[in-house]
């Protein structure tokens, strides 16, 4: 499968870098990943033409990051294509999708728990956002203690908040794995 990496963008002595966690490729191997640029000088209908699905990865969030991200989401979305936020990019689509994303505490750089289908699950936690209101078509499928919505599907667009990639032994939604075919 041809799968679309976002990028973070980081800042060193004035310099703009794109950057994806190595993470990636281990938990994606086997599979023909294809880095995004965070530019906006790029065909996007192209570029949508080539892949299976996208992945909005975790990170920092950048004005030319978010750009890039909503950009090349929406022309995923009008081809019917997969998409799958993770972390900030379940927050970035919670967020566009008309969903409530506020601050929280305690949950950065922990583990904690997670409710998915009457089962207890063990997930990371890289970020100080919790989605508390999900949009109005999206289905929760994972909560954590205080209720909010860890990890949702909307068609064939999902959100997870905790990082997968990041796991000894990576946990993504059965609902969520059948529309992205991971």
């Amino acid at each position: 499968m041809r799968i679309g990496l976002t990028q973070r963008v980081l800042l060193h002595q004035g310099r703009a870098y794109d950057s994806i966690e190595h993470a990636w490729y281990k938990f994606l191997d086997g599979h023909k990943l294809i880095l995004i640029p965070n530019t906006q000088e790029q065909d996007f209908a192209e570029l949508t033409e080539t892949l299976d699905c996208v992945i909005i990865t975790g990170g920092d969030d950048s004005t030319p990051r978010r750009a890039t991200e909503l950009k090349i989401a929406s022309s995923m979305m009008m081809a019917f294509k997969p998409i799958m936020g993770i972390c900030h990019g379940a927050f970035l689509l919670t967020d566009v999708l008309g969903g409530e994303v506020n601050p929280v505490e305690g949950h950065s750089n922990i583990a904690h728990t997670v409710h998915y289908a009457g089962r207890e699950i063990q997930v990371n936690s890289h970020h100080n956002l919790a989605i508390q209101q999900l949009h109005s078509t999206g289905q929760c499928l994972a909560t954590d203690a205080e209720d909010n919505c860890e990890a949702w599907i909307d068609g064939n667009m999902a959100g997870i908040v905790w990082h997968p990639e990041r796991m000894t032994a990576p946990f993504i939604p059965a609902e969520i794995q059948q529309v992205i075919k991971l």
